[in-house]
């Protein structure tokens, strides 16, 4: 299990790389406020349901996203590519990137994301065979919703961020599915009785 010291180390580390890529650092808060939104909004839920352990659900959010400026480079899922560079460290933040993207653990259909998985129907069968071996956990279900509520300006809320989405990938790499989303959120409501957003104000 890793520390948050060290997956804030993997932040920085993937930010000097990023930039000696040539990305410039004025836009690397794009990446960072999303990173970190997810995280804050996941411990301070977490901190609010006595079976999660609210610093790893912060680690987890933290790190959702450990490859997805590698995605377009390499050609694959960067959910794929998080869970090969986690998995040996800290499988539960492994398992967070590869589910982060699919509401209730969920596949679509390969038809539908195909894209999202640039035409690998070997990561696609990959995700798929792990959602039918591991049955689901509740801190599956809270990164899928904290990832919707976080964008590049910090807390949004899930429309906002479906929004976002829609603008930065209209080529249907990514998708959100709303109604998806606001069902775990009104379960997380449910379960610790009051209204998600007015926790994050």
């Amino acid at each position: 299990m890793l520390s948050i010291a060290k997956a804030q180390k993997m932040i920085n580390d993937l930010k000097n790389h990023e930039v000696s890529l040539g990305r410039d650092p004025k836009t690397w808060y794009i990446y960072e406020n999303h990173v970190y939104g997810v995280a804050q909004a996941a411990k301070i839920i977490a901190s609010k349901i006595k079976t999660m352990n609210s610093n790893h659900l912060y680690v987890m959010g933290l790190l959702h996203d450990i490859c997805r400026t590698e995605d377009e480079r390499k050609q694959r899922f960067h959910g794929i590519l998080g869970y090969e560079k986690l998995i040996e460290i800290d499988p539960d933040a492994a398992r967070t990137c590869l589910l982060h993207t699919f509401p209730w653990n969920e596949l679509p259909p390969y038809r539908q994301c195909a894209a999202l998985f640039y035409g690998n129907k070997k990561d696609y069968h990959f995700v798929a065979d792990f959602i039918r071996k591991n049955p689901p956990k509740e801190e599956d279900y809270l990164i899928q919703l904290c990832d919707a509520l976080a964008n590049k300006s910090g807390f949004v809320t899930i429309e906002e961020r479906a929004e976002e989405v829609l603008e930065r990938h209209r080529k249907s790499q990514d998708f959100m599915d709303i109604v998806q989303i606001n069902e775990i959120k009104f379960y997380f409501d449910q379960k610790i009785g009051c209204n998600i957003y007015d926790l994050l104000k």
